[in-house]
């Protein structure tokens, strides 16, 4: 890929959910030219403040309930019904890059101003600098971080630039998010933490961080972190950032791409009546309840079929909760462009004793592919949104 062609994916195809892409025509490699023409799918809200999607569900159902301002779009045609009954929708995209490069030593000393020529020479991009800048340490060597606004504070992004003289290379920690899409700054925080986790050479006194549970070990490229669950890592498809490079990846020169997987979630929730029919059900012989959370699944208009089904009981904050998860096939979407007909749910049930009303949430995640890379979703992300909105709802 050219230069050109990371930014431009980052700030532009994140864009995919909220835009109807007419026409994308992208130049090759070679840094032709890039035409694109584009309009906002209609009924789609903009990401907006939180506060106006918090009084619409009261509106529309009458629950109160509190939600994170991740940027939130929706549609309102979907919210229908009336406090009695209904059914609403929103959903959330983030975005973030994380790479990681390395190659031959290109200077003896790692300074803020090589940085920053470094950033400004890598991608084409004409970074604005925060002013965020300083030294930190690096699996026991001597690092350099600068911070900078990209493509008109579209994104922030942070390099950790090092040298490893035990293995003669030079490492950059490429992090990046997403602002226009509201992407978490604990998302950011993620990627500082696993760069700090880098081992580039053996017996690297690197840090952990308990938030991150996987870890990436390449004997191939004799480096290993500790990455969040939610990331899937791959080899890079752009470009190794070191003159020496020929096309070969290997111990000498690299990079590698993290990329969430719950980079979409869709929210669904209805409500009705909490009669003493539907106490008894939730109390009563549990497969009722799974056939009835597996039908309101399946009537959701973007379900083609679910598979690997699995169900349990809990309680949060004293709040029974019946659960069922799986896999699910969605219907073939015509303009779908880097998701996939397939990805994760969960649907919960519970009552609202307050409110006298039994709400179902249906939570959804497709799986997408990103150049050679497919994500692979799990529920953990899906679990803790349902925590905190159960704890929510008053």
């Amino acid at each position: 890929m050219g230069t050109n062609m990371k930014i431009f994916l980052l700030t532009l195809i994140q864009m995919k959910r909220r835009l109807s892409f007419s026409r994308l025509l992208m130049g090759a490699a070679t840094g032709a030219a890039i035409f694109m023409a584009y309009t906002v799918a209609p009924g789609v809200q903009d990401k907006t403040g939180v506060s106006a999607l918090v009084a619409l569900i009261k509106t529309t159902s009458g629950l109160d309930i509190r939600l994170d301002d991740v940027g939130w779009s929706w549609n309102a045609q979907d919210f229908t019904g009336s406090p009695e009954q209904g059914r609403l929708g929103f959903s959330d995209r983030k975005w973030l890059m994380y790479l990681v490069h390395w190659g031959p030593i290109q200077t003896p000393q790692i300074t803020i101003d090589y940085v920053k020529k470094r950033m400004l020479t890598m991608w084409g991009v004409k970074f604005e600098f925060s002013g965020n800048e300083g030294e930190t340490q690096v699996a026991g060597h001597d690092a350099v971080w600068v911070e900078a606004y990209g493509t008109n504070r579209m994104f922030y992004t942070r390099f950790i630039v090092w040298n490893c003289p035990q293995s003669g290379r030079e490492f950059i920690a490429d992090t990046n998010y997403n602002l226009a899409y509201k992407t978490p700054a604990e998302d950011f925080e993620l990627e500082r933490k696993s760069a700090k986790s880098i081992q580039c050479h053996p017996g690297a006194e690197s840090e952990h961080d308990d938030s991150l549970v996987s870890r990436y070990i390449s004997p191939k490229y004799a480096i290993s972190f500790d990455y969040p669950e939610a990331w899937f890592i791959d080899d890079s498809p752009f470009y190794v950032p070191f003159p020496e490079y020929e096309g070969i990846r290997d111990r000498r020169m690299g990079s590698l791409l993290g990329l969430p997987s719950d980079e979409n979630l869709d929210v669904v929730l209805k409500w009705r009546p909490m009669s003493a029919a539907n106490e008894a059900g939730f109390m009563g012989v549990s497969q009722k309840v799974i056939e009835h959370l597996k039908a309101e699944v399946e009537s959701e208009p973007d379900v083609e079929s679910l598979q690997g089904l699995g169900s349990e009981r809990f309680s949060v904050s004293g709040v029974k909760i019946h659960r069922l998860c799986g896999r699910m096939k969605f219907k073939p979407m015509e303009n779908k462009d880097m998701t996939l007909d397939e990805g994760i749910f969960q649907a919960a049930l519970w009552n609202v004793e307050g409110k006298r009303k039994q709400v179902i949430m249906i939570l959804k995640t497709k799986a997408f592919r990103y150049a050679t890379m497919i994500s692979n979703p799990t529920r953990h992300f899906q679990d803790a949104f349902l925590q905190k909105l159960v704890k929510s709802i008053i």
